[in-house]
């Protein structure tokens, strides 16, 4: 039986704190902590600890700006109308991920040209956390009783229909979709990681092996999922996934039998720590050839 709170926290009548915000803000922090690792280690050249901290701003609110849009006007458009009001209501829920996704891609884009960074040295390190983060927001999905699956009367059947706290609750056990879901994305970490650290692979190919596993595993759950269909018995988000899907096997067929993407050139910049650490080095060495 399915009866959780959706609000972490409340502050008053119908606002506080929703289970859903933790999975954002812990992304963001997966990705900092992430992409200043990298900075200290001179993995991503070009990249400062304080670059890392511009990025990861511009990137959530690239991702939010996008998720809602695709949520209102391409997936949800007969709902909210022509009403400005309701489409920046973000509080009230409403997030798609596919446009979270974009939001996130021309972020980098736009990022990768301002610093001179490697575009798929930038893609290929927040593959990692952005996955895990999306396995927590699964999760959230499941507290919010929202993404819930299609009837089903197995061992793994969640019961929403005396959920108080939704305003419509489906009859019936139901897939834990979000769950599958979760668990899906949770693996995705779990692999890039091991093979980013045991392998280093060549640019581009973390990137779109992310892109291809999360849109062909999650082509395949959307059959478990409640869902209107709206081509040859598609639903919208498996239209979006396939689409993934095959966009990051032809990717990665390209990438892995072409020539790697060669790095932009390194910048110097004055009074940055990665500046810093290079003069420290310089300065070592100079010591011990005078020894």
């Amino acid at each position: 039986m399915h009866n959780f709170d959706p609000f972490l926290f409340r502050i008053g009548e119908g606002f506080g704190v929703r289970w859903y915000s933790l999975p954002y803000i812990l992304g963001m922090l997966f990705v900092w902590l992430s992409l200043r690792k990298a900075a200290q280690q001179d993995r991503i050249r070009n990249l400062t600890e304080e670059s890392a901290e511009t990025f990861v701003l511009v990137a959530i609110t690239a991702a939010l700006v996008g998720a809602r849009f695709f949520h209102v006007f391409v997936f949800e458009f007969d709902r909210y109308g022509f009403d400005p009001a309701a489409w920046i209501a973000v509080w009230r829920g409403g997030l798609a991920f596919h446009g979270g996704l974009l939001g996130i891609v021309l972020a980098v884009i736009w990022f990768a040209n301002r610093h001179g960074i490697g575009i798929y040295r930038l893609t290929d390190r927040i593959a990692v956390p952005v996955a895990a983060a999306l396995a927590l927001g699964r999760i959230a999905n499941f507290i919010n009783a929202e993404m819930y699956g299609t009837p089903y009367e197995g061992p793994f059947c969640v019961d929403y229909s005396q959920n108080e706290y939704m305003a419509f609750p489906p009859e019936g056990c139901r897939h834990p979709t979000q769950l599958y879901e979760s668990a899906k994305n949770l693996g995705i970490a779990g692999g890039l990681f091991m093979v980013r650290e045991r392998l280093r692979p060549r640019p581009g190919v973390l990137t779109w092996s992310f892109i291809g596993l999360y849109g062909w595993i999650r082509f395949g759950l959307m059959y478990v999922r409640e869902e209107r269909t709206v081509f040859m018995e598609l639903t919208l988000s498996q239209v979006f996934s396939g689409l993934m899907g095959l966009l990051g096997v032809v990717m990665l067929i390209w990438v892995l039998t072409h020539e790697p993407v060669t790095d932009p050139p390194e910048r110097v910049r004055s009074g940055s720590r990665a500046e810093a650490r290079r003069r420290e080095r310089r300065s070592g060495t100079r010591k011990r050839g005078d020894r």
